[in-house]
């Protein structure tokens, strides 16, 4: 009898605990619970999203592909219910795909969750729901047609739209992604056109024909906005540059034992610049920025105001000219290094964060600077030695003692028993 009540026990034990199962997933299904655990609130748009929102005149309308009680049926509407709070003209929908595969094809839409935004007569599509992708698209529709972006070619500078290591192509596809308009100038170009937005001249490998110096000069002369990417020991071919904006150049390249011991490599040419002074360019950035191989200069050009933009100690690693030229202020940032925007090096720190920012800036779309993605907060943890030391001596001594006292006191109290 005693045996057979531990068997009923035993299987009722287990049809209590599937039908608890069956009970949290059939809860689960009909009620929907969502709790926010970070310090950092999801339940807010970001400062530069409202920004955008609150410089757009006029209606927005937002139709997101999605059927009625898929996964991100609940997303995309308090995402896109966001936007709407903020902005009372933009408006959205939500349609079923299956429902409507008349205006799926008509719109382009290739999966499930694709949002179409459409301003005025412009459309874009976000093929991932998320404010990163929803804001960047807007900025796209605000642009209309795209701020062109020249690039000089042909004297083996870093290509905006080459995939070698040393290139720029994974920036300038970001800046596509924002809609600028990439257009490289080779030396047959007649002139930089009238409509270039800004000009990149990124550290070429052999000396520009007078012709070709004329034009670029005759661009600054008109007021063009410049990014000058120099590289150490690279600048005898930008010598007719640095004569016109007055750039002394200083030998060497920059070391930084500190930044080298930081990053745990053997390498002082690394350099991490992680304080900024006040300049819109680099005010928004949360992260340092990552230099390779960089040349300090100064600049002290007649008619010229110039403001450091990255300095490590005393040493000038970029920094930010500008001048009146009529009715509009002329822009000019000149960078040490070149390596920083490289297919190789982008994705460290807040390198893509500030090449992307100097391109707004340049091109006077103040409006779009900083990124809608909002990193993570307290991703750094500050510890002093002691602290560490403390962690490491517990982890690596303590933690394997108290395993072999407990182990020892169990042992011995088997065999005392």
């Amino acid at each position: 009898m005693k045996r057979w009540l531990l068997r009923f026990n035993t299987w009722l034990f287990v049809l209590l605990v599937l039908l608890a199962i069956a009970a949290l997933g059939w809860l689960s299904d009909r009620y929907r619970v969502n709790w926010v655990w970070s310090s950092f609130d999801s339940q807010e748009l970001s400062e530069p999203t409202r920004k955008l929102l609150d410089a757009i005149e006029g209606e927005v309308v937002a139709v997101a592909f999605v059927p009625r009680g898929h996964v991100l049926d609940d997303h995309v509407d308090a995402l896109l219910a966001l936007y709407s709070a903020h902005k009372a003209d933009f408006q959205y929908q939500k349609v079923n795909p299956d429902a409507r595969p008349d205006l799926v094809r008509a719109l382009g839409v290739e999966r499930v969750g694709e949002i179409v935004l459409q301003y005025g007569e412009r459309q874009e599509r976000v093929a991932v729901p998320t404010e990163a992708r929803i804001s960047a698209a807007l900025e796209r529709l605000v642009r209309g047609q795209g701020a062109f972006v020249a690039y000089l070619a042909g004297h083996g500078e870093r290509n905006l739209l080459g995939e070698a290591n040393h290139d720029l192509g994974a920036f300038g596809k970001r800046l596509e992604s924002k809609g600028y308009r990439l257009q490289p100038v080779y030396a047959d170009t007649a002139a930089i056109p009238d409509n270039t937005a800004l000009l990149v001249l990124s550290a070429p490998q052999t000396a520009l024909a007078p012709g070709e110096q004329r034009r670029v000069l005759d661009y600054l002369a008109r007021g063009g906005s410049l990014l000058l990417l120099a590289d150490p020991e690279e600048t005898a071919h930008l010598g007719f540059l640095s004569q016109t904006l007055s750039l002394r150049w200083q030998e060497g390249i920059v070391e930084d034992p500190l930044s080298a011991a930081t990053l745990q490599v053997d390498d002082p040419h690394l350099v991490l610049v992680e304080r900024y002074p006040s300049h819109p360019v680099v005010e928004p950035l949360q992260a340092p920025v990552l230099l390779v191989r960089a040349a300090a200069f100064e600049a002290e050009a007649a008619g010229w105001r110039t403001q450091p933009l990255l300095i490590k100690d005393s040493a000038v690693l970029g920094a930010a000219m500008t001048r009146r030229q009529g009715e509009r202020e002329q822009r000019v940032v000149v960078l040490g290094d070149g390596d920083w925007l490289s297919n190789t090096y982008i994705g460290n720190g807040a390198n893509l964060a500030l090449g992307l920012n100097l391109v707004d800036w340049l091109t006077e779309s103040e409006l779009f600077l900083d990124a809608y993605a909002r990193g993570t907060p307290d991703q750094r943890l500050a510890m002093s030695r002691g602290q560490l030391l403390t962690l490491g001596l517990g982890f690596l001594l303590g933690v394997p003692m108290l395993c072999l006292l407990f182990a020892a006191a169990h042992w011995w109290r088997r065999r005392s028993g």
